[in-house]
C-alpha cells in the first residue's frame, strides 16, 4: 500500500470511491444483466406456466411494441401526447418549486406556517383534484398536466428547500462581508451550495411526473398511453396491453436515466 493511500485511509471523512466493477462487470453490466434475467423469466413463466390471457412472452410484447412504434396514429395521437405533458409537467414543477423553495428560505415565517403542509404533502390524494381541474380548466390536456405539477411540485420544493437551508451561516456571512447584491449572492454562492439538493429534487420530481400522467391518463383520460393500456385492458387485447406497458417502461428508464446523466453534471459532489 503506498503512502498516499495509507493517509487517505486514516483521513477522518474521506469516503472511500465506489468500485469500477463487480465480479468483472461495471454497473451498467449488472443492470443489463439483471434485466435480461427478469425478461428471460418472464418469457419462460408466459410460454409454459401461464393462461394466455395473463399474460404474453416478452418476444410478442416486443414485437407488438415495434409495430406500435411505426404507427404513426400512435406516436402523434398517444406517445406523443403523453411525453408533452410530461415534459410541460416537470418543467413547470421545477422552475415553481425551486422558486417556492427560495421563497421560504428567504422569509422564516412563511416557512414555519408552510413547513406542516409540506410535511404531510405526500399524504394528500392528488388525483382527488382531478374533478376541480376539470372544472376550473375543462377536460383535456390541461388538467392532467396541472395535476401532475401539482404532483411533483412537492418533491421538488421539499429537496430545494433542504438544499437552501443547509447553507452554512458562515457562508452567508461571506456574502454579507463582500457586499454581493441578493442576486449575485443567489447565483454565485446560494445556487451551487444548494444545487446538488435541487439535482435529487429534480431527478424525483421527473418521476413524480411520468407516474402522475401516466395514472391520470389510465385512469379518466380518453387519450394518452395511459388511456391505450386501459383500453386494451377492458377489451382483453393482452398483447397491446403489455406492449403498451413495454413502451411505458422504457419511457420511464430512458427519460430517468436521460435527466440523471444530465443534471449529474450540476452536482460538484459526484465530481
Amino acid at each position: 500500500m503506498s503512502e498516499r493511500t495509507e493517509n487517505r485511509s486514516v483521513v477522518p471523512g474521506y469516503v472511500r470511491p465506489a468500485p469500477s466493477s463487480v465480479a468483472g462487470l461495471p454497473h451498467w453490466g449488472w443492470t443489463a444483466a439483471v434485466l435480461i434475467t427478469v425478461l428471460i423469466v418472464v418469457d419462460v413463466i408466459a410460454r409454459f406456466f401461464a393462461s394466455p390471457l395473463d399474460i404474453v412472452p416478452v418476444s410478442d410484447m416486443a414485437f407488438t411494441a415495434v409495430d406500435l412504434l411505426t404507427d404513426p396514429d400512435f406516436l402523434v395521437g398517444e406517445l406523443g401526447r403523453t411525453l408533452a405533458i410530461i415534459a410541460m409537467a416537470f418543467v413547470a414543477s421545477g422552475v415553481l418549486g425551486v422558486a417556492a423553495a427560495y421563497v421560504l428560505w428567504r422569509f422564516e415565517l412563511w416557512d414555519r406556517a408552510f413547513e406542516p403542509y409540506l410535511n404531510v404533502y405526500y399524504a394528500v390524494p392528488t388525483f382527488a383534484l382531478y374533478p376541480i381541474m376539470v372544472v376550473l380548466f375543462g377536460a383535456g390536456v390541461t388538467p392532467i398536466g396541472v395535476l401532475s405539477t401539482v404532483f411533483a411540485f412537492g418533491v421538488v420544493t421539499l429537496n430545494a428547500r433542504n438544499g437552501f437551508a443547509a447553507v452554512s451561516p458562515i457562508v452567508t456571512k461571506l456574502g454579507t462581508t463582500l457586499m454581493l447584491t441578493r442576486w449575485q449572492f443567489f447565483r454565485s454562492i446560494l445556487l451551487p451550495y444548494a444545487l446538488p439538493n435541487i439535482v435529487t429534487g429534480l431527478k424525483l420530481g421527473l418521476s413524480y411526473a411520468i407516474i402522475s400522467v401516466l395514472a391520470s391518463e389510465f385512469i379518466l383520460s380518453t387519450q394518452g398511453l395511459g388511456h391505450f393500456i386501459s383500453i386494451a385492458y377492458d377489451s382483453f387485447d393482452i398483447a397491446e396491453m403489455y406492449a403498451g406497458i413495454l413502451v411505458v417502461a422504457a419511457v420511464a428508464l430512458i427519460s430517468t436515466f436521460g435527466i440523471s446523466a444530465l443534471l449529474n453534471r450540476f452536482d460538484w459532489r459526484r465530481r
